[in-house]
């Protein structure tokens, strides 16, 4: 079985949110749900980050989206960029490969871009995609680059502000990643069993 950080993440929510519907949940981790705007502009603005040249830039844009940066910070943006990762663990007897993928790579230390219309430190350090990407590449750092903007018209984002976020590796990382994992897969096998009858098969 593949588990994303994505996928941890989205179940993590799920679990601990009084109002998150299981449908909802179950259709995202079969990938049965329609990207949403805030979807679309994100994975625009990552492909806009990831091939970004080394220069001052006012604008980026990609995939039709333009993104109008007013705001006065350096990126760091690493020669690495986009690198995708994995890691086989045993779960319970289970096999699980563990997916991810870094914005950026420098070494032991690992970036994520976010474009967000309200940053939220606290949901970021309670979610599980930073220890699931520390313990994947094998790295010390995990840090977010959260862009804040908003849209003043369809296609169109101006990015106002710039908040950077680090959390770093600790003794029980990987013990903790494997419990949430272990969690997700006793889901899975009520919730998405298809997903062990294609490994079977």
């Amino acid at each position: 079985m593949r588990v994303s950080a994505t996928d941890l993440d989205a179940f993590r929510y799920w679990r601990d949110s009084e109002d998150a519907s299981l449908e909802a949940l179950v259709a995202q981790l079969r990938r049965e749900l329609a990207p949403t705007e805030p979807m679309l502009a994100g994975t625009a603005f990552h492909k806009a980050l990831e091939l970004a040249p080394y220069e001052e830039l006012a604008t980026l844009q990609a995939d039709g989206y333009t993104f109008d940066l007013e705001l006065d910070a350096e990126i760091d943006l690493p020669v690495i960029r986009e690198l995708k990762a994995t890691r086989e663990l045993v779960i319970d007897g289970e096999p699980v490969t563990l997916v991810c993928v870094a914005d950026t790579v420098d070494g032991r230390k690992i970036s994520d871009h976010k474009l967000t219309s309200r940053f939220d430190a606290d949901r970021y350090l309670a979610g599980y995609q930073w220890r699931v990407n520390l313990l994947v590449f094998d790295a010390q750092e995990f840090r977010w680059n959260a862009f804040e903007a908003r849209s003043d018209k369809p296609g169109h984002y101006i990015v106002h502000t710039l908040h950077t976020l680090t959390a770093t590796r600790y003794p029980n990382l990987e013990a903790d990643v494997r419990a949430e994992l272990a969690d997700f897969l006793a889901f899975a096998r009520v919730q998405l069993p298809e997903r062990f009858q294609k490994d079977a098969a």
